[in-house]
């Protein structure tokens, strides 16, 4: 669960230090979104040189990102946005997978942007860490609890609040260094 991947399932899931912090609704209004031209182009993560990011504009206000692994390939939307005057991305895959029933349910996944010149940094908010959280308060975000098997860690955290309460959750912990702990870097191919 400690090692850096990264990859978009069919749900529009990814994986990233470990377990994922999947959310039902997105952490962005529209009123939040920015868009920074210097993102688009080919990226390259740091720590793992296979790992390929290329980031197109898509519209006024998004981007169509490609991530590659080895002889994966996932593409799906971003969307770059501001809190506080801290940068974020939600990425979401608008295209559900009618092969599979149940078909699943997309969800919005978030990546702290704690720079974007002349690389960009970026980190996962932790699931451990949320996790911990929300089993000693489990008022503070709204949530439900997924059990995956039998084992007690056999099981995933999906976020149900709305979006007003999410942003109020991710602002609240913006210095709470435990959240964003797993940073990481892609430079420019």
């Amino acid at each position: 669960m400690k090692k850096l991947t990264f990859a978009l399932m069919t749900a529009g899931a990814a994986v990233l230090t470990g377990c994922l912090v999947t959310s039902v609704y997105p952490f962005h209004t529209e009123k939040d979104l920015a868009f920074e031209p210097g993102l688009v182009g080919d990226w390259t993560n740091v720590k793992e040189a296979g790992d390929h990011w290329k980031f197109e504009k898509e519209g006024s206000n998004a981007y169509r990102l490609t991530y590659s692994s080895g002889d994966k390939t996932n593409v799906v939307q971003a969307h770059l946005f501001k809190l506080r005057g801290e940068s974020f991305l939600d990425l979401f895959t608008p295209e559900g997978n009618d092969q599979i029933q149940p078909p699943p349910i997309p969800s919005h996944f978030l990546l702290r942007v704690f720079q974007l010149q002349p690389a960009v940094r970026m980190a996962s908010l932790d699931y451990d860490w949320l996790k911990e959280t929300l089993a000693a308060n489990p008022k503070a975000l709204r949530h439900h609890v997924i059990k995956l098997g039998d084992k007690p860690d056999d099981e995933r955290i999906v976020l149900t609040a709305d979006t007003a309460e999410l942003q109020m959750f991710v602002i609240n912990h913006l210095k709470t260094k435990e959240a964003w702990k797993d940073d990481f870097e892609l430079k420019r191919d």
